[in-house]
């Protein structure tokens, strides 16, 4: 057997998608992952009951962005700020659809382990998996998780008002628009010091200088943004989605 078909043997793994369809081949594709020990919950207040007894047995969680009573980007939330009384660097990987890109900004300043988009396969279910088990993060103070503000990044689902939002020292700025500015995408090609690269020779460690926008006006990433390489990850997952092929970031002196 190949070891990316053994990638989740011996560990425990919670489903959390209120949608049985979705959920189902999600946990269908975990157990041929070599997951036997699967928990499934059937939206975000069930999902955090079962977290609450099982703790940090857990070794992943896989959650929807939109459930009834609590949504995965909330549940994502009580765990980084230690609310959900399981440990804040709990790998958390969010399932998303084509309507959710308005939460991709606050669930990067919450520090989510990875996107996986609808309807997932296999080799993205793996490639994710592979990155959330080797991929060094630090958690960072539960204030600065509990500062995101996610109520006005759900109100961006339900209204064409412009809110916008900036997270503790994240950088992250979350903005929904009718249609994007072209002062704002296109300015900081025209400044000296920038350079526009393909997102995959992006080092860890560029400064974004052009805001990095949704497909329909989301801004998901504000310039001056220090791209971590766990940020050009969470892009590279969203790349086709957001239809993202190139940045543009400061030079290095």
């Amino acid at each position: 057997m190949s070891a990316q078909k053994t990638i989740l043997a011996g560990r425990r793994l919670l489903v959390a998608d209120d949608e049985s369809f979705s959920r189902f081949f999600v946990v269908r594709m975990a157990r041929d992952l070599g997951c036997e020990d699967i928990i499934q919950a059937v939206d975000g207040a069930d999902a955090l009951s079962q977290i609450k007894v099982l703790g940090d047995s857990l070794s992943a969680l896989i959650l929807d962005f939109n459930m009834p009573e609590i949504n995965g980007l909330r549940l994502l939330k009580m765990i980084r700020s230690g609310e959900a009384k399981v440990s804040r660097n709990t790998n958390v990987l969010m399932l998303t659809g084509n309507s959710d890109f308005a939460l991709v900004g606050a669930a990067m300043a919450l520090d989510v382990d990875a996107f996986l988009i609808k309807p997932v396969s296999e080799a993205a279910l793996t490639d994710r998996l592979s990155k959330i088990f080797s991929e060094a993060r630090d958690v960072r103070p539960a204030a600065e998780y509990a500062a995101v503000d996610i109520d006005k990044a759900g109100k961006l689902l339900l209204s064409n008002k412009p809110v916008t939002t900036t997270s503790a020292k994240s950088g992250v700025l979350l903005q929904k628009t009718n249609q994007s500015s072209p002062a704002a995408t296109s300015a900081a090609t025209a400044v000296p010091g920038t350079v526009k690269m393909r997102l995959d020779q992006v080092a860890a460690g560029s400064i974004l200088a052009e805001n990095i926008r949704g497909p329909t006006g989301e801004l998901l990433l504000g310039v001056g943004t220090v791209l971590s390489g766990r940020l050009l990850n969470r892009l590279a997952e969203l790349q086709s989605a957001i239809k993202l092929d190139y940045v543009v970031v400061r030079e290095k002196r």
